[in-house]
């Protein structure tokens, strides 16, 4: 346990300031790379795997829909005994029959189809949705454990900066009150590392939760974070559009009104179904004496209930709903292109604010260890010191929160453009 001495000087006399034992960093049980996170959750994420599973449920909804227009055939073979002096009597029969024509089948598939292209826009927009979320809780993780070695750095010239003051009061060149706020200083900066040691393991659950880990496991992260330069803005954000799965569902919802607009009109046109049956009997269980077959076929149009009256109240009911939808895609892709622009603007404020805080920690870092050097020269007052130090803290941290909030920015519009994991 690392137990850290400050000493300080009061009225002349040394005394020990100790401070609280500072918590261990968590030793990670696994170090994952980006390519293996991406990996690990497209097999673990519940989310992912529940829009998989909804996927192969509409492809195979979709799948039987076609056997409404595929020909069937039944088989049957009975028996029949009476209290006569006739033997008993066996009978076998095979029918066959296939729907010619028959709208309200070919709508039923159309709305099949449609399910299953808007469970593809979902599983998408769930796999852009992870992936952004992904990439939060992974650059989070990483500059949590960025932020420890900074907390460490900052608590390390505190306590130097305090033992030079301290040693400056004891040799009556410094205020009693400077000394005690530079030793306030090691204690906010003790605190500070002890608050982004607890932030780690958050930010380490928050990773596991995205990866589908059922068990927290301290998994730490490994490679290089850097957000890249944004491109140039978009002269058209709508050629965008077509790779946006918000669009794609809605787009599929309006698939889906348009099958049911045939469907609700199907009782409109007359159905041909087209049979033929063969009978064979006799006194066996398998006879083969042939009593005869028929053929046909039957062309049906319902009218008054089921028919006429119900298709021009459900059809108009169904269109009115296909107007509802239409408008609701004009809503989506509006709101599509705000939110493109939005996120772009966004993501370019930040890399602006980044290189801002980059020159800013230099330029900060620079006078810090100019001002240490003529502090103690003395040709620096301590309150003008205090204020370059608090400086170049304030710089250090600001930093790398610039860095981590570009690295979010720039997944945030990789899910506006519709990136999936993996690309």
């Amino acid at each position: 346990m690392t137990i850290l001495l400050s000493w300080i000087f009061l009225a002349g006399q040394a005394s020990a300031v100790v401070m609280g034992p500072l918590p261990p960093a968590p030793k990670p049980v696994q170090t994952l790379t980006w390519e293996d996170c991406v990996a690990l959750a497209a097999i673990k994420s519940p989310t992912l795997v529940s829009s998989n599973y909804a996927l192969e449920a509409s492809r195979a909804s979709y799948l039987a829909s076609f056997n409404g227009l595929l020909p069937t055939l039944t088989l049957s073979n009975g028996y029949a005994s009476a209290n006569t002096a006739s033997k008993p009597a066996y009978t076998a029969q095979g029918v066959a029959s296939m729907n010619i024509f028959n709208m309200g089948q070919v709508a039923a598939i159309k709305s099949a189809s449609a399910g299953y292209s808007q469970a593809e826009a979902n599983l998408r927009q769930t796999s852009a949705s992870l992936r952004f979320s992904l990439r939060q809780a992974f650059a989070q993780a990483y500059f949590a454990e960025k932020n420890i070695e900074v907390a460490k750095k900052i608590l390390e010239i505190q306590t130097k900066n305090a033992e030079e003051v301290a040693l400056k009061y004891q040799s009556g060149k410094e205020y009693k009150g400077n000394m005690m706020d530079a030793q306030a200083k090691v204690l906010q900066s003790q605190a500070g590392l002890d608050q982004v040691l607890r932030s780690l393991r958050t930010s380490r659950r928050s990773l596991d939760q995205q990866l589908g880990l059922d068990e927290f496991s301290e998994t730490a992260v490994t490679g290089t974070v850097v957000a890249q330069t944004p491109p140039d803005f978009p002269n058209r954000m709508e050629d965008f559009l077509a790779f946006r799965p918000d669009v794609a569902v809605q787009e599929a919802v309006v698939k889906t009104q348009r099958a049911a607009v045939n469907s609700a009109e199907s009782p409109l046109w007359p159905s041909l179904v087209a049979n033929y049956a063969r009978n064979r009997g006799g006194f066996t269980e398998f006879p083969n004496t042939t009593y005869g077959w028929t053929a046909g076929a039957t062309l049906s149009y319902p009218l008054f209930g089921g028919g006429l009256t119900s298709a021009y109240y459900n059809s108009k009911s169904a269109k009115r709903g296909l107007d509802k939808t239409e408008q609701d895609l004009r809503t989506v892709r509006d709101a599509a292109i705000v939110d493109l622009e939005s996120t772009w603007a966004a993501y370019a404020n930040t890399m602006d604010q980044l290189q801002f805080q980059e020159a800013a920690l230099a330029s900060a870092r620079q006078r810090n260890n100019e001002a240490e050097i003529r502090y103690a020269s003395g040709l620096l007052s301590f309150d003008n010191w205090e204020v370059i130090v608090g400086e170049w803290v304030n710089a250090e941290q600001s930093a790398i929160q610039a860095r981590l909030s570009a690295v979010i920015a720039q997944a945030a519009w990789e899910k506006s453009l519709g990136k999936a994991l993996g690309e």
